[in-house]
């Protein structure tokens, strides 16, 4: 049984995405005092993941890489919480996007930013459960924070490139109205 070309091709763009969001995780981090865990620009390859190949694609490649540079990276403790966090994460970007006016220019950044909401809060309740104490984990908020702020100036930074390319935005819009 051979597989049609739309369905390797789909493979192919979320292997490659999951490879993107695991090295830009893995290798551009910088350790955060706070928590003994870092921050990284991964979640940035995570939006563009949901942008350029849709909402399921890109939670399967967001989760996948982000959970493969916990395993590797030393934090494998955190690769099932890290897969959830970061799938949901994406299908929360992407659900906005869906769910969004047409008309809305920037409503991949109304989603990535409910999306970083979640992975903030998320990880402050698995990381308090880690070391059963709600109140000393809040000091990671704001590292998360700007993990997410940076993530979203990273994917901006990345369309305003493919904006000139034939990908822009997978042909589904995703940017805004066609201009």
């Amino acid at each position: 049984m051979a597989m049609d070309d739309g369905k390797v091709k789909d493979m192919v763009y979320t292997a490659l995405f999951a490879a993107l969001v695991c090295v830009a995780t893995f290798i551009i981090k910088v350790p955060l005092p706070v928590s003994g865990g870092y921050a990284h620009i991964g979640d940035g390859f995570i939006f563009l993941a949901v942008i350029l190949i849709g909402k399921k694609k890109g939670a399967r490649a967001g989760a996948l890489g982000a959970a493969l540079a916990d395993i590797i990276g030393g934090y494998s403790f955190y690769a099932v919480p890290t897969f959830i966090i970061k799938g949901v994460m994406a299908l929360i970007m992407g659900t906005m996007i869906e769910k969004l006016s047409s008309s809305m220019k920037y409503k991949w950044l109304a989603g990535a930013a409910l999306g970083s909401l979640w992975q903030v809060f998320a990880y402050y309740v698995v990381g308090s459960l880690m070391v059963g104490n709600f109140l000393s984990t809040i000091s990671e908020i704001p590292g998360n924070a700007l993990q997410s702020l940076a993530g979203i100036l990273v994917s901006a930074a990345f369309l305003a490139v493919f904006k000139h390319t034939p990908l822009k935005g997978g042909g589904t819009h995703l940017l805004g109205p066609k201009s």
